[in-house]
This record gives structure tokens, sequence and C-alpha cells, in this order.
């Protein structure tokens, strides 16, 4: 062969290394990257505020339910609802982490409509929704007045709607920024593959949360590297 075909057949195939390397990094590009920060902003209900950095979704709320909600104080809780000043980060780019990290007390994500979500533990580390007493749209206020989630709110006014038939479409983010979705997967129904964590992968949204009828009804733990600067006290690594 001689040089000159050699070299044009070297090139040719750089070119053809070149393209399959692109084509790959786009083929692993999360759905979380691939969605425009603007057009996550409009995912939000009206009373939530959202803003961006490089890095970040910045979502504030004020932490009054746009839904109608129990009588706080009442017999079996005796909390009241008051408005507080929330600004949780969440990771534009989540990752997977090396190993699932524990979620802590108090905020754990956020709903569309700027209410917080909870772990699966009250505060005496006991199953919360079986121990504790809800309103009709399964969220109560702590003793600090923030009026939270433990479990996916079914009433019957609920934020949250499942087309029959369909994957259930996004109620929130955890703290690492993968999405939380209601409890049925791709075929409409609750998925049967979910991992510790609660979550699962999918060809169009990768990564993400589903909520569940049982244990631990939102997320068991982080899957991916929670944004710090939410907790006022770190959250656990499992054993």
């Amino acid at each position: 062969m001689k040089p000159s075909v050699r070299i044009t057949w070297l090139r040719f195939g750089l070119i053809v290394s070149l393209l399959v390397t692109t084509s790959f990094a786009a083929e692993t590009t999360t759905p979380q990257e691939k969605t425009s920060p603007p057009a996550r902003a409009h995912l939000f209900n009206d009373n939530v505020k959202v803003t961006f950095t490089e890095t970040l979704m910045i979502v504030e709320s004020d932490g009054i339910p746009n839904h109608k909600t129990g009588e706080f104080p009442n017999a079996s809780n005796p909390n009241r609802i008051l408005k507080q000043h929330y600004q949780f980060k969440i990771p534009l780019k989540p990752r997977i982490a090396d190993k699932p990290t524990r979620t802590p007390f108090g905020p754990i994500g956020v709903a569309l409509n700027g209410i917080p979500f909870y772990n699966q533990y009250n505060r005496e580390g006991q199953d919360a929704v079986r121990m504790e007493v809800f309103d009709s749209c399964c969220g109560h206020p702590d003793p600090r007045g923030r009026y939270h989630y433990h479990k996916y709110p079914v009433c019957v006014k609920s934020p949250f709607k499942d087309t029959p038939g369909q994957h259930s479409p996004l109620i929130g983010y955890a703290f690492d920024g993968f999405a939380i979705y209601g409890p049925n997967g791709i075929e409409g129904k609750p998925s049967a593959d979910l991992d510790e964590c609660n979550g699962h992968s999918d060809g169009e949204r990768g990564y993400h949360y589903h909520v569940t009828s049982g244990f631990p009804y939102i997320v068991g733990a982080y899957k991916g590297v929670p944004e710090p600067s939410n907790f006022e006290h770190p959250p656990g690594r499992r054993p």
C-alpha cells in the first residue's frame, strides 16, 4: 500500500473513532442533564420560586400547602402549620454515589408544590406511616411547624395525579438531584424492580425514585450524592 493511501485510511479511522466516542458520550448523558433549567422551573407550582446557578436548582417556598389540610393542632398532633423560609438546593447533574446514603430527619427532598418530603421514620426511629396520624392529604406538621409528607399524598384534591395505564408524573426531587415520581412505572403499574433506595432506571428518565404504598414509601436512601447545604446535620452512611 502506498504511503499516501495508508495515511488516508488512518485519517478515516481516526474520524470514525471520534464520531463513535462522541455518540457514546451523548447517549450516556442523563435525562436530568438534557432537561433545560427553564423547563424544570415550569414543572413547579406557582407558589414556588425556582432559580438556577451553573450547578444547582434553588427551590424557594413558604411551606404552606396548596391543598386543604387537617386542623392543627389537634388531639393527635400538638403542632401548628407555620410559614417557613425554605431554600432547597437540588443538583442539576446528579451522580450515583459509591454507596447509598441514609436519609436524615427533617426534609430529604421537595415536592413540586414546595412541601418537603421526610423519610420513612418518626423521631423514635419507627415506621412513621404506621405510627403517626396524618390528615386526609397524608401530611402533618412537625414541632417546628413544618408541614411535610412521609408518603404519597392521596387526598381527593391531591396536587399529584396519575393517568391510568401510564407512567406516573414527576412529583418532586430528592436532595441528591434525582427525580421522584408517583407509584407507576412504564406499564402503568407499580414497578417490581425498585432497589433499596426505592429507585430504578429506564431509558427515558435515567435513574429515578418511585413512591410506594409500602415501606420506605418515598426514598429509602439516597442513591446519589446529596447536596450538603440542605441539612442541619449531615446524613449518615449505611454500614
